[in-house]
Protein backbone atom coordinates (compact mmCIF):
# COMPACT_ATOMS: atom_id res chain seq x y z
CA UNK A 1 0.00 0.00 0.00
CA UNK A 2 1.25 3.65 -0.32
CA UNK A 3 1.05 6.50 1.40
CA UNK A 4 2.96 9.67 3.32
CA UNK A 5 4.42 10.39 6.30
CA UNK A 6 2.72 13.49 7.44
CA UNK A 7 4.02 13.06 11.19
CA UNK A 8 7.64 11.47 12.75
CA UNK A 9 9.98 12.03 15.51
CA UNK A 10 13.43 11.41 15.81
CA UNK A 11 12.92 11.54 19.85
CA UNK A 12 10.79 8.26 20.10
CA UNK A 13 11.05 6.69 16.66
CA UNK A 14 7.40 7.18 15.83
CA UNK A 15 5.18 8.63 13.47
CA UNK A 16 1.83 8.95 11.36
CA UNK A 17 1.24 7.66 7.90
CA UNK A 18 -1.91 8.88 5.60
CA UNK A 19 -3.07 7.06 2.92
CA UNK A 20 -4.52 8.61 -0.57
CA UNK A 21 -8.28 7.28 0.82
CA UNK A 22 -7.54 9.41 4.29
CA UNK A 23 -6.44 6.22 6.19
CA UNK A 24 -4.07 6.78 9.26
CA UNK A 25 -1.59 4.10 10.35
CA UNK A 26 1.11 4.31 12.63
CA UNK A 27 4.81 4.24 11.98
CA UNK A 28 7.49 2.99 14.04
CA UNK A 29 11.09 2.86 12.96
CA UNK A 30 11.45 -0.64 13.75
CA UNK A 31 9.63 -1.32 10.52
CA UNK A 32 11.81 1.02 8.65
CA UNK A 33 13.39 -0.82 5.66
CA UNK A 34 15.73 1.70 4.59
CA UNK A 35 19.44 1.39 5.64
CA UNK A 36 20.92 4.91 4.21
CA UNK A 37 18.22 7.24 5.11
CA UNK A 38 15.62 7.95 7.97
CA UNK A 39 11.86 8.46 7.67
CA UNK A 40 11.31 11.91 7.37
CA UNK A 41 8.00 14.37 7.13
CA UNK A 42 6.56 14.95 3.25
CA UNK A 43 8.36 11.10 2.23
CA UNK A 44 6.26 8.76 0.13
CA UNK A 45 6.44 5.26 1.30
CA UNK A 46 4.86 2.07 0.92
CA UNK A 47 3.90 -0.17 3.00
CA UNK A 48 2.16 -3.59 4.62
CA UNK A 49 -1.29 -2.50 6.62
CA UNK A 50 -1.31 -5.11 10.27
CA UNK A 51 -4.50 -3.02 11.82
CA UNK A 52 -3.86 0.03 12.15
CA UNK A 53 -0.27 -0.30 12.37
CA UNK A 54 2.50 -0.25 9.20
CA UNK A 55 5.29 -2.81 8.76
CA UNK A 56 7.77 -3.37 5.78
CA UNK A 57 7.91 0.31 5.58
CA UNK A 58 10.24 1.66 1.92
CA UNK A 59 10.46 4.54 -0.25
CA UNK A 60 8.35 5.02 -2.39
CA UNK A 61 8.13 4.94 -6.37
CA UNK A 62 8.38 8.75 -8.00
CA UNK A 63 5.31 7.50 -9.63
CA UNK A 64 3.65 7.99 -6.92
CA UNK A 65 3.84 11.53 -6.50
CA UNK A 66 0.78 11.98 -8.66
CA UNK A 67 -1.60 9.18 -6.68
CA UNK A 68 -0.44 10.70 -3.28
CA UNK A 69 -1.06 14.72 -4.96
CA UNK A 70 -4.62 14.72 -2.74
CA UNK A 71 -3.21 13.83 0.86
CA UNK A 72 -3.49 15.83 3.06
CA UNK A 73 -0.29 17.11 4.90
CA UNK A 74 -1.07 20.40 7.15
CA UNK A 75 0.59 21.89 10.40
CA UNK A 76 -2.71 21.51 11.90
CA UNK A 77 -2.96 17.92 10.78
CA UNK A 78 0.93 17.48 12.13
CA UNK A 79 0.74 18.92 15.39
CA UNK A 80 -3.19 16.83 16.53
CA UNK A 81 -1.38 13.63 15.12
CA UNK A 82 2.28 14.30 16.86
CA UNK A 83 0.29 14.90 20.04
CA UNK A 84 -2.35 12.01 19.91
CA UNK A 85 1.01 9.35 19.40
CA UNK A 86 3.95 10.59 21.55
CA UNK A 87 2.32 12.16 24.92
CA UNK A 88 5.15 10.80 26.85
CA UNK A 89 7.79 12.28 24.94
CA UNK A 90 10.98 13.20 26.82
CA UNK A 91 11.98 16.80 26.98
CA UNK A 92 15.19 17.70 24.45
CA UNK A 93 18.34 18.33 25.49
CA UNK A 94 17.89 22.20 24.97
CA UNK A 95 15.09 22.10 27.30
CA UNK A 96 17.51 20.55 30.05
CA UNK A 97 20.46 22.58 29.41
CA UNK A 98 20.52 25.39 31.85
CA UNK A 99 21.98 28.84 31.07
CA UNK A 100 25.69 28.24 32.51
CA UNK A 101 26.87 30.31 35.38
CA UNK A 102 30.13 30.75 37.12
CA UNK A 103 31.17 28.54 39.96
CA UNK A 104 33.66 31.29 41.03
CA UNK A 105 34.23 34.52 39.92
CA UNK A 106 36.98 36.40 37.77
CA UNK A 107 39.05 38.29 40.44
CA UNK A 108 38.78 35.00 42.86
CA UNK A 109 39.71 32.58 40.18
CA UNK A 110 42.83 34.68 39.94
CA UNK A 111 43.76 34.95 43.23
CA UNK A 112 43.05 31.16 43.98
CA UNK A 113 45.30 30.17 40.79
CA UNK A 114 48.00 32.33 41.84
CA UNK A 115 47.85 32.14 45.61
CA UNK A 116 51.33 30.49 45.51
CA UNK A 117 53.35 33.43 43.79
CA UNK A 118 51.09 35.98 46.09
CA UNK A 119 52.56 33.91 49.16
CA UNK A 120 56.22 34.49 47.73
CA UNK A 121 55.81 38.54 47.08
CA UNK A 122 54.43 38.37 50.92
CA UNK A 123 57.14 36.91 52.41
CA UNK A 124 59.52 39.35 50.24
CA UNK A 125 57.69 42.55 50.80
CA UNK A 126 60.84 43.83 52.89
CA UNK A 127 63.08 43.29 49.27
CA UNK A 128 60.41 44.98 46.97
CA UNK A 129 60.60 48.35 49.68
CA UNK A 130 64.56 48.46 48.48
CA UNK A 131 65.70 50.45 46.17
CA UNK A 132 69.06 49.78 45.06
CA UNK A 133 68.88 46.93 42.46
CA UNK A 134 70.42 45.82 39.16
CA UNK A 135 68.72 44.40 35.86
CA UNK A 136 69.50 40.51 36.88
CA UNK A 137 67.74 39.67 33.48
CA UNK A 138 70.53 42.00 31.95
CA UNK A 139 73.16 40.69 33.71
CA UNK A 140 72.32 37.34 34.48
CA UNK A 141 75.44 35.78 31.88
CA UNK A 142 77.86 38.07 33.25
CA UNK A 143 77.28 37.55 36.85
CA UNK A 144 77.34 34.08 36.33
CA UNK A 145 80.27 33.91 34.64
CA UNK A 146 82.36 36.47 36.98
CA UNK A 147 81.25 34.61 39.71
CA UNK A 148 82.48 31.10 38.26
CA UNK A 149 85.96 33.48 37.55
CA UNK A 150 86.47 34.85 41.02
CA UNK A 151 86.33 31.05 42.61
CA UNK A 152 88.13 29.29 40.02
CA UNK A 153 91.15 32.25 41.04
CA UNK A 154 90.08 31.52 44.65
CA UNK A 155 88.69 28.40 45.49
CA UNK A 156 88.03 29.26 48.88
CA UNK A 157 85.95 32.32 47.60
CA UNK A 158 82.42 30.84 47.96
CA UNK A 159 81.02 31.07 51.61
CA UNK A 160 77.42 30.04 53.49
CA UNK A 161 76.06 33.99 53.63
CA UNK A 162 77.73 34.67 49.16
CA UNK A 163 76.06 30.61 48.48
CA UNK A 164 72.56 31.76 50.34
CA UNK A 165 71.99 35.08 48.55
CA UNK A 166 73.16 32.98 45.06
CA UNK A 167 69.84 30.52 46.00
CA UNK A 168 67.15 33.11 46.82
CA UNK A 169 68.67 35.01 43.77
CA UNK A 170 68.15 31.84 41.82
CA UNK A 171 64.63 30.92 43.44
CA UNK A 172 63.45 34.31 43.19
CA UNK A 173 64.12 34.25 38.55
CA UNK A 174 62.88 30.94 38.42
CA UNK A 175 59.72 32.10 40.19
CA UNK A 176 59.96 35.31 37.86
CA UNK A 177 60.38 32.79 35.02
CA UNK A 178 57.36 30.46 35.94
CA UNK A 179 55.49 33.51 36.22
CA UNK A 180 55.79 34.99 32.96
CA UNK A 181 55.76 31.51 31.13
CA UNK A 182 51.50 31.18 32.91
CA UNK A 183 51.04 35.01 31.59
CA UNK A 184 52.21 35.32 28.43
CA UNK A 185 49.41 34.13 26.76
CA UNK A 186 45.96 35.45 27.75
CA UNK A 187 43.24 32.23 25.84
CA UNK A 188 45.73 30.12 28.00
CA UNK A 189 45.55 31.96 30.69
CA UNK A 190 41.57 32.51 30.45
CA UNK A 191 41.49 28.21 30.62
CA UNK A 192 43.70 27.29 32.93
CA UNK A 193 43.13 29.94 35.27
CA UNK A 194 39.30 30.72 35.00
CA UNK A 195 37.76 28.03 33.03
CA UNK A 196 39.03 25.21 34.57
CA UNK A 197 37.59 26.31 37.80
CA UNK A 198 34.23 26.61 36.39
CA UNK A 199 32.24 23.16 37.34
CA UNK A 200 29.34 23.37 34.35
CA UNK A 201 31.51 24.59 31.87
CA UNK A 202 33.80 21.42 32.68
CA UNK A 203 30.97 19.30 32.60
CA UNK A 204 29.09 20.58 29.29
CA UNK A 205 32.89 19.94 28.10
CA UNK A 206 33.31 16.66 28.98
CA UNK A 207 29.62 15.96 27.59
CA UNK A 208 30.74 17.39 24.58
CA UNK A 209 34.07 15.23 23.97
CA UNK A 210 31.66 11.98 25.29
CA UNK A 211 29.39 12.92 22.44
CA UNK A 212 32.12 13.28 20.10
CA UNK A 213 33.72 10.00 20.70
CA UNK A 214 30.30 8.17 20.39
CA UNK A 215 29.74 9.80 17.03
CA UNK A 216 33.06 8.20 15.98
CA UNK A 217 31.53 4.46 17.22
CA UNK A 218 28.39 4.96 15.58
CA UNK A 219 29.55 6.28 12.45
CA UNK A 220 32.43 3.06 12.23
CA UNK A 221 29.56 0.78 13.41
CA UNK A 222 27.57 2.20 10.70
CA UNK A 223 30.31 1.00 7.73
CA UNK A 224 31.03 -2.29 8.91
CA UNK A 225 27.05 -2.66 8.70
CA UNK A 226 26.83 -1.68 4.91
CA UNK A 227 29.47 -3.78 4.05
CA UNK A 228 28.41 -6.69 6.11
CA UNK A 229 24.40 -5.76 4.16
CA UNK A 230 26.02 -5.44 0.93
CA UNK A 231 28.38 -9.22 0.95
CA UNK A 232 24.99 -10.51 2.69
CA UNK A 233 22.80 -9.10 0.00
CA UNK A 234 25.28 -10.43 -3.16
CA UNK A 235 24.71 -14.02 -0.80
CA UNK A 236 21.09 -13.52 -0.81
CA UNK A 237 20.86 -13.58 -4.45
CA UNK A 238 22.14 -16.12 -5.49
CA UNK A 239 19.62 -17.89 -3.31
CA UNK A 240 16.22 -19.67 -3.84
CA UNK A 241 13.41 -17.12 -1.96
CA UNK A 242 11.44 -20.08 -0.49
CA UNK A 243 14.70 -21.83 1.08
CA UNK A 244 15.22 -22.48 4.90
CA UNK A 245 18.99 -20.54 4.47
CA UNK A 246 17.46 -17.53 2.42
CA UNK A 247 14.34 -16.84 5.18
CA UNK A 248 17.37 -16.80 7.70
CA UNK A 249 19.64 -14.28 5.61
CA UNK A 250 17.02 -12.06 4.86
CA UNK A 251 15.64 -11.54 8.92
CA UNK A 252 19.59 -10.92 9.23
CA UNK A 253 20.15 -8.46 6.68
CA UNK A 254 16.67 -6.67 7.79
CA UNK A 255 17.98 -6.63 11.15
CA UNK A 256 21.18 -5.24 10.30
CA UNK A 257 19.30 -2.46 8.48
CA UNK A 258 17.19 -1.98 11.46
CA UNK A 259 20.49 -1.33 13.46
CA UNK A 260 22.20 1.01 11.12
CA UNK A 261 18.84 3.09 11.23
CA UNK A 262 18.86 2.90 15.14
CA UNK A 263 22.65 4.21 14.43
CA UNK A 264 21.65 6.98 12.40
CA UNK A 265 19.51 8.16 14.47
CA UNK A 266 21.52 7.91 17.36
CA UNK A 267 23.95 10.20 15.51
CA UNK A 268 21.46 12.94 14.26
CA UNK A 269 20.34 12.95 17.80
CA UNK A 270 23.97 13.41 19.37
CA UNK A 271 25.21 15.69 16.68
CA UNK A 272 22.31 18.37 18.02
CA UNK A 273 23.00 17.68 21.38
CA UNK A 274 26.93 18.88 20.61
CA UNK A 275 25.55 21.85 18.72
CA UNK A 276 23.63 23.22 21.80
CA UNK A 277 26.46 22.29 23.74
CA UNK A 278 29.09 24.32 21.34
CA UNK A 279 26.34 26.89 21.38
CA UNK A 280 26.37 27.18 25.38
CA UNK A 281 30.03 26.97 26.12
CA UNK A 282 31.16 29.35 23.39
CA UNK A 283 28.13 32.11 24.92
CA UNK A 284 29.94 31.39 28.07
CA UNK A 285 33.80 31.54 26.92
CA UNK A 286 32.65 34.97 25.45
CA UNK A 287 30.80 36.35 28.65
CA UNK A 288 33.52 36.43 30.66
CA UNK A 289 36.56 36.65 28.76
CA UNK A 290 36.51 40.65 28.49
CA UNK A 291 36.55 40.87 32.51
CA UNK A 292 39.06 38.61 32.84
CA UNK A 293 41.46 40.56 30.20
CA UNK A 294 41.07 43.48 32.51
CA UNK A 295 41.44 41.84 35.97
CA UNK A 296 44.08 39.29 34.81
CA UNK A 297 45.89 42.55 32.53
CA UNK A 298 46.07 44.46 35.93
CA UNK A 299 46.92 41.73 38.61
CA UNK A 300 50.13 40.53 36.26
CA UNK A 301 51.56 44.44 35.77
CA UNK A 302 51.12 44.60 39.30
CA UNK A 303 52.93 41.69 39.82
CA UNK A 304 55.13 41.19 37.81
CA UNK A 305 56.83 44.25 38.31
CA UNK A 306 57.00 42.95 42.35
CA UNK A 307 58.60 39.79 41.22
CA UNK A 308 60.74 41.50 38.95
CA UNK A 309 62.01 44.37 42.05
CA UNK A 310 62.71 41.58 44.36
CA UNK A 311 65.07 39.25 41.71
CA UNK A 312 66.69 42.93 40.82
CA UNK A 313 67.39 43.53 44.39
CA UNK A 314 68.84 40.26 44.77
CA UNK A 315 70.99 40.58 41.94
CA UNK A 316 72.13 44.18 43.20
CA UNK A 317 72.74 42.91 47.26
CA UNK A 318 74.31 39.51 45.45
CA UNK A 319 77.35 41.33 43.05
CA UNK A 320 77.67 43.66 45.81
CA UNK A 321 78.41 40.85 48.28
CA UNK A 322 80.62 39.23 45.48
CA UNK A 323 82.89 42.28 44.99
CA UNK A 324 83.32 43.17 48.71
CA UNK A 325 84.54 39.41 49.37
CA UNK A 326 86.61 39.41 46.20
CA UNK A 327 88.33 43.09 47.78
CA UNK A 328 89.22 40.88 50.65
CA UNK A 329 91.12 38.19 48.49
CA UNK A 330 94.67 37.56 48.39
CA UNK A 331 94.55 35.21 45.22
CA UNK A 332 92.09 37.72 43.47
CA UNK A 333 93.98 40.93 44.68
CA UNK A 334 97.09 39.19 43.29
CA UNK A 335 95.43 38.41 39.78
CA UNK A 336 94.09 41.95 39.53
CA UNK A 337 97.46 43.31 40.40
CA UNK A 338 98.91 40.74 37.53
CA UNK A 339 96.54 42.24 35.06
CA UNK A 340 97.23 45.72 35.33
CA UNK A 341 93.86 46.63 37.72
CA UNK A 342 94.36 48.65 39.87
CA UNK A 343 90.26 50.39 40.58
CA UNK A 344 88.20 48.99 42.71
CA UNK A 345 86.88 45.42 42.14
CA UNK A 346 83.70 45.94 41.08
CA UNK A 347 81.34 44.26 38.04
CA UNK A 348 82.06 47.63 36.07
CA UNK A 349 86.07 47.11 36.63
CA UNK A 350 85.82 43.53 35.90
CA UNK A 351 83.63 44.41 32.59
CA UNK A 352 86.34 46.66 31.53
CA UNK A 353 89.35 44.56 31.62
CA UNK A 354 87.63 41.74 29.87
CA UNK A 355 86.14 43.83 26.86
CA UNK A 356 89.78 44.95 26.64
CA UNK A 357 90.79 41.68 25.88
CA UNK A 358 88.48 41.78 22.92
CA UNK A 359 89.00 43.10 19.77
CA UNK A 360 86.67 46.03 19.03
CA UNK A 361 86.62 45.97 15.16
CA UNK A 362 85.17 41.64 15.56
CA UNK A 363 82.59 41.87 18.71
CA UNK A 364 80.30 39.42 17.98
CA UNK A 365 76.45 39.30 18.90
CA UNK A 366 77.02 38.61 22.66
CA UNK A 367 79.91 40.42 23.21
CA UNK A 368 78.37 43.66 21.74
CA UNK A 369 75.77 42.81 24.60
CA UNK A 370 78.62 43.05 27.18
CA UNK A 371 79.18 45.97 25.59
CA UNK A 372 75.82 47.44 25.97
CA UNK A 373 76.01 45.97 29.21
CA UNK A 374 78.82 48.14 30.74
CA UNK A 375 76.66 51.53 29.26
CA UNK A 376 74.12 50.17 31.86
CA UNK A 377 75.94 49.79 34.72
CA UNK A 378 77.98 53.12 34.12
CA UNK A 379 74.32 54.97 33.88
CA UNK A 380 73.53 52.63 36.85
CA UNK A 381 76.57 54.23 38.94
CA UNK A 382 75.42 57.90 38.05
CA UNK A 383 73.79 59.38 41.44
CA UNK A 384 71.04 62.21 40.48
CA UNK A 385 70.05 63.84 43.77
CA UNK A 386 67.19 66.23 44.26
CA UNK A 387 68.32 68.18 47.77
CA UNK A 388 65.24 70.31 49.18
CA UNK A 389 66.08 73.13 52.09
CA UNK A 390 65.07 76.47 52.85
CA UNK A 391 68.93 77.15 53.79
CA UNK A 392 70.69 78.68 50.53
CA UNK A 393 74.28 78.75 52.42
CA UNK A 394 73.73 74.81 53.43
CA UNK A 395 73.16 73.86 49.84
CA UNK A 396 75.54 75.12 48.22
CA UNK A 397 77.83 73.48 50.72
CA UNK A 398 75.79 70.06 50.14
CA UNK A 399 76.70 70.79 46.31
CA UNK A 400 80.40 71.47 46.59
CA UNK A 401 80.61 68.45 48.95
CA UNK A 402 78.90 65.98 46.06
CA UNK A 403 81.43 67.53 43.83
CA UNK A 404 84.15 65.82 45.70
CA UNK A 405 82.86 62.78 46.54
CA UNK A 406 82.44 62.56 42.99
CA UNK A 407 81.57 64.81 39.95
CA UNK A 408 79.67 62.69 38.16
CA UNK A 409 77.06 63.25 40.55
CA UNK A 410 74.18 65.46 39.33
CA UNK A 411 73.03 67.73 42.07
CA UNK A 412 70.00 69.72 41.45
CA UNK A 413 69.13 71.79 44.54
CA UNK A 414 65.97 73.56 45.51
CA UNK A 415 64.75 76.06 48.53
CA UNK A 416 60.96 75.11 47.58
CA UNK A 417 59.38 71.29 46.66
CA UNK A 418 56.99 73.21 43.99
CA UNK A 419 60.02 74.77 42.09
CA UNK A 420 61.43 71.02 41.60
CA UNK A 421 59.00 68.36 41.97
CA UNK A 422 56.98 69.38 38.57
CA UNK A 423 60.65 68.19 36.73
CA UNK A 424 60.98 65.58 38.35
CA UNK A 425 60.12 63.15 34.88
CA UNK A 426 62.98 64.96 33.42
CA UNK A 427 65.40 64.78 35.99
CA UNK A 428 64.70 60.99 37.27
CA UNK A 429 66.77 60.95 40.68
CA UNK A 430 67.82 58.21 42.09
CA UNK A 431 67.98 60.39 46.13
CA UNK A 432 65.47 62.75 47.13
CA UNK A 433 67.08 64.17 50.17
CA UNK A 434 64.96 67.29 52.05
CA UNK A 435 64.28 68.87 55.39
CA UNK A 436 60.53 68.03 57.30
CA UNK A 437 60.97 70.60 59.35
CA UNK A 438 60.18 73.58 56.50
CA UNK A 439 57.71 75.48 56.66
CA UNK A 440 54.68 75.39 54.72
CA UNK A 441 55.05 71.70 52.96
CA UNK A 442 53.07 68.56 53.68
CA UNK A 443 56.20 65.91 53.58
CA UNK A 444 53.99 63.26 52.79
CA UNK A 445 52.52 64.65 49.85
CA UNK A 446 56.23 65.32 48.79
CA UNK A 447 57.42 61.98 49.48
CA UNK A 448 54.64 60.49 48.04
CA UNK A 449 54.66 62.41 44.66
CA UNK A 450 58.48 61.46 44.09
CA UNK A 451 57.69 57.83 44.63
CA UNK A 452 55.10 57.64 41.87
CA UNK A 453 57.05 60.03 39.25
CA UNK A 454 60.06 57.89 40.18
CA UNK A 455 59.19 54.48 42.19
CA UNK A 456 62.53 53.91 42.82
CA UNK A 457 63.98 56.28 44.26
CA UNK A 458 65.61 56.89 47.58
CA UNK A 459 64.38 59.31 50.07
CA UNK A 460 66.48 60.93 53.44
CA UNK A 461 66.10 63.54 55.87
CA UNK A 462 68.16 67.14 56.79
CA UNK A 463 67.75 67.72 59.88
CA UNK A 464 69.50 70.20 62.74
CA UNK A 465 68.56 67.48 65.89
CA UNK A 466 67.97 64.12 65.57
CA UNK A 467 64.48 63.00 68.49
CA UNK A 468 62.43 60.75 68.92
CA UNK A 469 59.79 62.36 66.52
CA UNK A 470 62.18 62.47 63.48
CA UNK A 471 62.87 58.77 64.11
CA UNK A 472 59.18 57.64 63.84
CA UNK A 473 58.69 60.01 61.12
CA UNK A 474 61.16 58.11 59.02
CA UNK A 475 60.16 54.94 59.83
CA UNK A 476 56.70 56.20 58.82
CA UNK A 477 57.99 57.05 55.91
CA UNK A 478 60.79 54.57 54.77
CA UNK A 479 63.33 57.14 55.06
CA UNK A 480 66.73 55.45 54.61
CA UNK A 481 68.41 57.71 56.15
CA UNK A 482 69.04 61.02 58.38
CA UNK A 483 71.84 63.30 57.73
CA UNK A 484 72.63 65.73 60.43
CA UNK A 485 72.72 69.17 59.29
CA UNK A 486 76.19 71.17 59.53
CA UNK A 487 78.32 73.93 58.17
CA UNK A 488 81.11 72.10 58.97
CA UNK A 489 82.28 70.80 55.21
CA UNK A 490 84.68 68.02 56.60
CA UNK A 491 81.77 66.69 58.75
CA UNK A 492 79.29 66.94 55.63
CA UNK A 493 82.17 65.17 53.33
CA UNK A 494 82.13 62.53 55.94
CA UNK A 495 78.59 62.02 56.44
CA UNK A 496 78.09 62.17 52.34
CA UNK A 497 80.69 59.71 51.59
CA UNK A 498 79.25 57.31 54.21
CA UNK A 499 75.95 57.63 52.66
CA UNK A 500 76.52 57.03 49.05
CA UNK A 501 78.75 54.05 49.77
Amino acid sequence: MQGKIVVYSDQTGLGKIITPDHKKYNLSIDEWNEYDTVPQIGQLITFTPEGINATDIRLGEETSRDTMAEVPHTATIQQTEEESIMPDEEPSVEKHLDALESSMDVDASIQMHFSDIQKKIADNMDLAKENRRLDFIRMNRFLTTAYNNLIEIDHSFENYELAEIKQQLLDAYDTYREFKAKTNYIQHAYEQVFLSKQLRYKELRAKLELNKAQIAKLNENTKNREEEIKEKSKRLAAMQPQSEEYIYLFNEIKLLKRAMVDAIHEVAKLTEENRLYIDSLDNFYKMYYDKFKESFGEFVETHDALLRKIQDVLAYKFDAMMWKKANHSKPIQNFFAQAGITDEFSAITYLKYYLKTLDASKLNQQNQELVDLLHYLEQQTKKRVVCIDDDTDFLTLVKQTFGEIDRDIKVTLSTRPETVLPDLKNIQPNVLIINPEMRGIEIESVIGYARKIAPDIETAFFAKRINRDLLMRAKQYNIAAIIPKTHHKQELLEQFRQYIQ
